[in-house]
Order: structure tokens, then sequence, then C-alpha cells
């Protein structure tokens, strides 16, 4: 005859990842960057007075400012994400020399 061995339950601790500053920055910074090429395509929508929402044609950017916002957005994501990940990679060697 075969004996069942029961399990007995064990208390497992499940270590919750902490939200730190820097994944609050990185977050806001692609949420920003998102925000930003957006507004490309929702600044031409309004309201009119009888609160309808209209689409202005002579609002919409040219192409050539178009093609110049987003590669001024590129630019400046790629000079933020670095910067923030580089101030919290020295903070937590050296205590951050900046």
């Amino acid at each position: 005859m075969m004996e069942t061995n029961p399990q007995t339950s064990q208390n497992i601790e499940i270590e919750k990842k902490r939200i730190t500053i820097r994944t609050v920055l990185n977050i806001y910074g692609i949420f920003t960057s998102f925000a930003l090429i957006v507004s490309i395509f929702t600044n031409p929508i309004s309201m009119n007075e009888n609160m309808e929402f209209i689409y202005l044609e002579e609002l919409m950017m040219e192409k050539k400012k178009i093609k110049e916002f987003i590669l001024f957005i590129c630019c400046t994501a790629v000079v933020y994400f670095p910067l923030v990940n580089l101030y919290y990679k020295f903070k937590k060697k050296d205590n951050a020399p900046f």
C-alpha cells in the first residue's frame, strides 16, 4: 500500500518591488514624450460655441515643422533618459558627485 504525504503549508514571503524616484522619472519621461508626439495631431481639434468638436485644418503644422518637432522630442529624450539613469547610477556608487 502506498502512503501519501500531505504537504504542509509554507509561509512564502513575496517581496514587493519598491517604486523608486528613478522609476517614476523614467515613466514621467515616457509619458511626456508620448504626450508631446500626440499633441501634434490633437492641436487642431477645438470646440465651437455649440460645444461641438471641430477639426481646424489651418491649425495643423506643416510637414517640415512636424519633422522638426519630432526631432526635438527625440533629442530631448536622448538627453533626458541617460541623465536620469546616470545620476542614479553614480548616486549608488559614491553618493552622487554632482
